[in-house]
């Protein structure tokens, strides 16, 4: 596919009749999704086909437990995506984050959180001692939509619902996420300037553009913004696999921040990443 600059809509779709100017948007969409998926590594095969699924990785920084800002000595989230092509045996959209947090003069403690499907629960450890936190399975599904590979994947999902508006040069795509939220809408921020080339087999440069630059909404009414930074491979340097992940991750809460992770490395090549709904969470959920 050949690279297709991403224009601004303005006097150009005002002269064009309904049906055009949409057929053009909807191209500028697709121009965009394709050029943010190329880049983030999500294209796979000769067809070019989404294979991304899972992803694992680990960072240290600072995030707000029960109100209080911790040091994170570690950080590490599992992420497991549904098979866009296939039937899901396991539950899907799902995130695992285990996490010791330290605050200011007290002891380190350990939090594992998850959410899979439309369930949310907290364990002791992973996969041991779950108990129900459906009070958070909305903000823990926004975040699993919400990191970049997730966005993309979101965005395709909402096909034609898909505005297109420009912050300066910058396009900005905004629409409403999965299920079950469905009532959330997000404003995507890409920034189009190259911020990586590669040299192809035949001696050609290709440059990669419009990374996940912001994420803005808002969440059962908290105003939260995602700013991501420093892409690059996360993973050991003898296991690259060209899928790009943020290095630095800061989201806010109605302008005060909650959490700024400094990733340390990942696994991308869809690694065992499961979350399966314990028992006594699926019976208290009614699955």
């Amino acid at each position: 596919m050949t690279r297709r600059s991403i224009g601004l809509l303005t006097i150009a779709l005002g002269a064009m009749s309904p049906s055009l100017a949409q057929s053009q948007t909807s191209a500028e969409v697709d121009a965009i999704l394709y050029q943010a998926a190329d880049a983030l590594g999500m294209l796979r095969t000769p067809r070019e086909v989404d294979r991304i699924v899972t992803l694992l990785f680990s960072g240290t920084g600072t995030k707000v437990v029960n109100g209080e800002v911790c040091t994170l000595e570690s950080y590490e989230a599992g992420v497991r995506y549904p098979i866009a092509d296939a039937v899901n045996s396991l539950p899907a959209p799902g995130m695992r984050v285990d996490y010791y947090c330290e605050v200011a003069g007290g002891e380190s403690t350990r939090h594992v959180e998850v959410v899979a499907d439309t369930a949310a629960w907290n364990e002791t450890t992973p996969g041991v001692g779950a108990t129900p936190a459906a009070e958070r399975l909305r903000e823990r599904l926004f975040r699993v939509w919400t990191l970049p590979q997730g966005i993309v994947k979101a965005a395709s999902l909402a096909a034609g619902a898909v505005s297109l508006t420009t912050d300066g040069d910058k396009p900005v795509l905004s629409f409403a996420l999965p299920a079950p939220l469905a009532d959330t809408t997000v404003a995507v921020t890409f920034d189009p300037e190259p911020f990586l080339t590669h040299t192809m087999p035949n001696g050609t440069e290709r440059a990669f553009t419009h990374r996940v630059e912001t994420v803005r909404a808002e969440l059962d009414g908290v105003d939260i913004e995602i700013a991501y930074a420093d892409y690059r491979d996360w993973n050991e340097p003898d296991y690259q696999a060209d899928v790009l992940l943020p290095g630095r991750t800061t989201i806010t809460y109605d302008g005060e921040t909650v959490l700024d992770l400094t990733l340390t490395v990942s696994n991308t090549y869809n690694p065992y990443v499961v979350m399966p709904i314990p028992a006594e969470i699926a019976a208290a959920t009614g699955r």
